[in-house]
């Protein structure tokens, strides 16, 4: 029994060890020049997260081959696999992807920058117009995005956009997720309000 506790108590460290490792290798692929060209950033981190969760499977069938006495075996591989893809998906797309798109982060990053005279709901929101939309074009990012994500296609005449399929499929998602944890409705049904 003490043998079978100290190899799991083991096996949980390499587990613990090969993720942090892989953890450090997704976050230094950001800033390695590759993928440059794929402007959103959370289908970039999407492909380094898929790339580091495939190097700790296979940093796991390494230590499976080199730490024999703890027994590890493919299954384990497939654990860290999972185990790091859910847990980095987890803290990724609740850390950097909402500074990259957050409203609420330009807001209090710029009055943490501007605090000395405060500032109005009306004088932030001229900041925000200004600076947010125009200057740093967040509007036509975002609506780049979902072209390229094939949410939405440009008529033929070049007159406009239209949803597609697979947007309109995203719009229920979100409509499903909004009803599900009661979130503000006029964000999925704004002709509604």
């Amino acid at each position: 029994m003490k043998d079978m506790i100290k190899r799991i108590a083991h096996t949980i460290a390499i587990y613990i060890f090969i993720i942090l490792i892989s953890t450090v290798i997704f976050i230094l692929l950001f800033h390695a020049p590759i993928l440059k060209w794929l402007d959103v950033f959370f289908y970039r981190g999407c492909v380094f997260l898929l790339l580091s969760a495939v190097i700790s499977a296979a940093l796991t069938l390494l230590a499976a081959k080199k730490l024999k006495r703890l027994q590890l075996e493919a299954k384990d591989a497939v654990v860290v696999f999972f185990l790091f893809a859910g847990f980095t998906l987890g803290w990724f797309t609740l850390l950097p992807v909402t500074v990259e798109r957050s409203v609420s982060v330009f807001m209090l990053s710029y009055m943490d920058q501007n605090d000395e005279t405060g500032m109005t709901a009306d004088e932030f929101g001229d900041v925000f117009y200004e600076k947010y939309i125009e200057d740093f074009g967040a509007f036509d990012k975002r609506f780049a995005e979902q072209e390229l994500s094939g949410n939405m296609v440009a008529l033929e005449d070049g007159s406009g956009y239209v949803i597609t399929e697979n947007g309109r499929f995203i719009v229920n998602l979100f409509r499903l997720c909004a009803n599900l944890f009661d979130t503000e409705k006029w964000l999925v049904y704004p002709n509604d309000y």
